[in-house]
């Protein structure tokens, strides 16, 4: 049976290329989460707006707790990646984020137009880390999607645009990150919602 899970998930030439692209830029994530070219909060920023093109709950979840302790305004945002075209706060801050929703939205393959323009404010350096930070928020949230499309064929429905073989595969990748995520988040809600009570 099917089900109105309509999120984006991984096909398997999908996973190899992604999986390859964002192996390929892991040791400059490591460098960069240790000495990066960019802000912290630029990073967050870029992470968000990538995920709220794929909503990946695990992602969001983590990443808006990392953009709320680096200073993202997170409404802001939101409003500036709902109307991109309203004038910028921030010019750099600004491209980075359409970029990262773009990057997202063209599936990881984003135009030359687009490329050209983050390039026009960012250094070489600054681009390549951006782009290191996209491919693994990229991986992440297909991850969780694909994750949450294998939780729902154990409970008979599948996915649309989903294939056993791919969630198997992708499940076992992710699976022990994601559920630390999902554990922390719901051990969150119930410190929150105990903190109200």
């Amino acid at each position: 049976m099917k089900s109105a899970f309509h999120k984006r998930v991984f096909t398997l030439p999908q996973l190899l290329r992604i999986s390859l692209q964002a192996g390929v830029r892991l040791p400059l994530l490591g460098k960069a989460l240790l000495l990066p070219a960019t802000s912290r909060k630029l990073r967050e920023q870029v992470m968000l707006a990538c995920t709220s093109v794929n909503d990946c709950r695990y992602c969001a979840w983590a990443h808006t707790h990392l953009a709320l302790k680096n200073g993202v305004d997170i409404e802001q945002m939101n409003a500036l990646l709902a109307s991109p075209d309203q004038p910028l706060a921030n010019e750099r801050e600004g491209i980075a984020m359409l970029y990262a929703q773009h990057f997202a939205e063209q599936s990881g393959k984003p135009s030359a137009e687009a490329k050209e323009r983050l390039s026009s404010v960012f250094s070489g350096a600054e681009v390549r880390e951006i782009h290191a930070y996209l491919y693994a928020i990229y991986f992440a949230n297909l991850s969780g999607n694909t994750f949450d499309a294998f939780l729902l064929r154990l409970q008979g429905k599948s996915a649309e645009n989903s294939h056993l073989l791919t969630e198997v595969i992708s499940s076992a990748l992710s699976a022990p990150v994601l559920i630390s995520i999902w554990w922390a988040a719901r051990s969150d809600r119930k410190v929150t919602l105990d903190s109200l009570s």
